[in-house]
């Protein structure tokens, strides 16, 4: 593998400040996560940093509580973990195309 190769893309979903209280209750995990949306950014923000520390492009992935449904039942799925991160991997590839 050569050293010149960029690392590849990551995605973070991320969540919209008037979407966070619809959001956390849609996904079935949400009452593990923190209850004020300032906790929530601050946690997302370090994972993001973290990320591009490393060397990653990162792509905010928006989580659309009007249409993230949506999108879970097309694709066979529920609001959970899982699921978003198969959304955030799928808009990945839409952006970056497949990085194997």
């Amino acid at each position: 593998m050569s050293d010149d190769k960029p690392l590849p893309a990551k995605g973070a979903y991320w969540i919209r400040e008037e979407d966070y209280p619809a959001v956390r209750a849609m996904f079935a995990d949400g009452p593990k996560m923190p209850p004020d949306f300032a906790d929530w950014v601050k946690m997302a923000t370090e994972m993001e940093s973290g990320l591009k520390a490393y060397g990653h492009p990162v792509l905010r992935v928006i989580i659309d509580p009007a249409t993230f449904p949506d999108w879970c039942a097309a694709n066979g799925m529920t609001p959970t973990s899982e699921a978003r991160k198969r959304f955030v991997a799928a808009a990945v590839t839409e952006r970056y195309g497949d990085q194997r």
